[in-house]
């Protein structure tokens, strides 16, 4: 009953995006969050492609130890500019703390 819905490409495709971590690649899924006439997007990695350990990354965020806040602070940093790019959103601003 949440305004949350899975993004799609035009073919019907949940749009994700990857990103190159050691020794492997970690996919995140896009959601779009309706916020009155606002567009949030959030990144997904809880995926049966990922593995049990990086399903894990955006579980609760800022939370676990120092290489769990890397892994988000990675995801939301250049997966978060790669998620516009798939979106075609070109921003004119970034604000990111990561």
């Amino acid at each position: 009953m949440l305004p949350i819905d899975p993004v799609r490409d035009e073919e019907g495709n949940w749009v994700t995006i990857s990103i190159a971590f050691p020794g492997r690649n970690v996919l995140a899924k896009v959601w779009k969050v309706s916020v009155g006439r606002i567009s949030l997007y959030l990144l997904d990695t809880d995926t049966e492609k990922n593995a049990p350990e990086d399903r894990a990354i955006t579980g609760q965020l800022y939370g676990g130890d120092s290489e769990m806040r890397i892994k988000q602070e990675v995801l939301l940093g250049i997966g978060g500019i790669r998620m516009l790019n798939a979106l075609n959103i070109k921003p004119t601003i970034y604000h990111c703390n990561e």
